[in-house]
Order: C-alpha cells, then sequence, then structure tokens
C-alpha cells in the first residue's frame, strides 16, 4: 500500500509472469505477522527464565503509533525523480516495515527508547527494468539502496545505513514475485526475486514440482534473499543449499545489467553466479532467479529426536 500519490511508470518489455496469491507482511516489531497467538508456553517461560537469570521485567512493546522514526532526508524533487522509475512514498506506516532484518539485537532494538533509524523511503519496482531505472536515479542523487525481500536477515544485510551517501531507500521486490518461466525438460524455473519460499512452492505445486528448500525463514523470506545470502537450514540436506539449485542470476546494477547463467565446466575464467551469491545485495540487485526444481514427492516424512 502506497498511501503518498505515485507517478506509474511506463510498462517495460518484461514477459508476462504467473502472479502467486498475496503474502502475509511481518510485524514490524516482531517474527510473525500476528496471526497467530505469541505467548510462550509454561515450559518454555521456564527454561527461558533459567537462562536469563536476574531478568524480571521484560521491557515492553512500543505502541506503532507511539513509535518515532528519523526523519526523511530525501526532498521533494527527490520523491518526484525516483517515482518517475518506480513506486516509492515516505510514508512512516511503510518505513516503519523497513527498519532492518529480525535477529536478536534487532527486535531488541525495537524496544529502545527514542528514534529508530528508518530508511528516507521506501521502493516498490515491479520489473527488471524498473530496479534499473531506480538504481540510476539513486546514483546520480547519491542515494543509498538496500534490496529488501522478506526482512528476515539476522546479519544486518537489510539495515538502512546510508554510508557516505547523503540518504537511503529500502527496494521491496515485493512486487517482482510471480513465476516467469518453467522449462520441464531440463527441468528449470525462473522467478522474480520477490517471491516467498511459500509462493515459489505454490506456483510450482500446482504443475506437479517443488523447489525443496525449506530453511527456519521459509514462510517470509523470497527466493532473491535466499541467493543474496547463501540460504541454508536444517531441511536442506535432501535437495541442497540454495546456491546448489542457483541455475541463472538476473542483476540490475547503476551501470548495466548482468545475466550470469551456467556454462559447461571450464578453466576459462570465474563463475560470476558466485560473486553475488551471498553478497548480501552489495554489488547489484538480484531480480530473476532461475532454479532447478524437482517432481514433487509423493510423501514427505521428518523425523527428530532429543
Amino acid at each position: 500500500m502506497l498511501p503518498e500519490t505515485a507517478t506509474t511508470p511506463p510498462p517495460d518489455e518484461d514477459p508476462p509472469i504467473v502472479r502467486p496469491s498475496a503474502r502475509p507482511l511481518m510485524d514490524w516489531d516482531a517474527w510473525g505477522d500476528g496471526s497467530r497467538p505469541a505467548s510462550l508456553p509454561p515450559g518454555a517461560k521456564t527454561i527461558l527464565g533459567a537462562l536469563l537469570r536476574g531478568t524480571r521485567h521484560p521491557v515492553p512493546r512500543i505502541p506503532r503509533e507511539a513509535l518515532i522514526l528519523t526523519p526523511s532526508r530525501l526532498t521533494d524533487d527527490d520523491l518526484d525523480a525516483l517515482r518517475v522509475a518506480a513506486d516509492c512514498t515516505r510514508d512512516d506506516d511503510v518505513r516503519a516495515r523497513h527498519l532492518g532484518g529480525k535477529s536478536t539485537p534487532d527486535l531488541l532494538n525495537r524496544r529502545s527508547a527514542g528514534a529508530q533509524a528508518a530508511p528516507d523511503a521506501v521502493g516498490f519496482p515491479a520489473s527488471h527494468a524498473q530496479v534499473a531505472g531506480f538504481l540510476r536515479v539513486c546514483d546520480e542523487r547519491r542515494i543509498a539502496v538496500v534490496p529488501f525481500g522478506g526482512g528476515t536477515s539476522v546479519v544486518g544485510g537489510v539495515d538502512p545505513e546510508s554510508g557516505r551517501q547523503r540518504a537511503v531507500v529500502a527496494l521491496d521486490l515485493t512486487r517482482t514475485a510471480g513465476l516467469r518461466d518453467v522449462d520441464e525438460t531440463s527441468l528449470l524455473a525462473t522467478f522474480g526475486a520477490g517471491t516467498t519460499g511459500p509462493q515459489a512452492e505454490e506456483l510450482l505445486g500446482a504443475r506437479g514440482y517443488t523447489l525443496g528448500h525449506f530453511p527456519q525463514s521459509f514462510e517470509f523470506a523470497s527466493i532473491g534473499g535466499f541467493a543474496a545470502t547463501r540460504s541454508s537450514g536444517q531441511a536442506s540436506r535432501g535437495y541442497g543449499r540454495f546456491d546448489d539449485l542457483v541455475h541463472r542470476l538476473r542483476i540490475a546494477t547503476p551501470a548495466g545489467e548482468l545475466d550470469a547463467g551456467r556454462a559447461p565446466s571450464s578453466a576459462a575464467g570465474p563463475d560470476l553466479r558466485e560473486l553475488f551469491l551471498g553478497s548480501e545485495g552489495a554489488f547489484g540487485v538480484i531480480t530473476e532467479v532461475t532454479v532447478r526444481i524437482r517432481p514433487t514427492p509423493a510423501a514427505t516424512a521428518y523425523g527428530a529426536w532429543t
């Protein structure tokens, strides 16, 4: 939702995609979307009490209406220029959802007094072309860009830091979500980077396939984020880490586009995909990911021990 009016850019030449169902939005100050009770069972409280000896009074949550954000440093002229490339807003409710990741320090910081460091605006490109245009405007105006997928980072990868630039914008890739292509002969599927794990499984499942990547962040994390962080998890043993599944990446940078696909084994030079896998978005914005897929298994079983 973009409360401020925005200029709608002309359509680009990206091919049509199959859109997924709507994704849930995470709470600005907690893990989850508020749809399930947040209370802990008595046993968990006992364990936490033993681990956190001396802690008797939990710090209360800050109501959204009482939240203070750092003021936006973008001018109206900046915003108008950005909106020529893609939808963009300075609305505080939107900025509050892009304060950073969801590590324990991140969540503790959400309960601290004082102003929360927020991006100066949030952009919502819907295609690779819009991402590229947005980056060019930011480069010209010395505005830092932080790619933002599901917001599940626990290593500071989506913190709104401007560095030596005069402002910072969070680039939310939600609107790029969708299935662009399925090659059923080679078992490859191409997704927009903003597609979440559940959305990818929904779109593939309708065709009888699965990606099979289920990290702890699966419910909210995006395909582009999986690639940018070399995602892995407890359920990665069967199908492999996410970087093992990546066949191709499409990346937008202020200087141009890079399309890095898998080639036959060669000693001719480095694999450029490896530069962006795990890069945390530092070198460019991943806009499309082509991954290996497999037929949906007839049955799935999990086991655990203690």
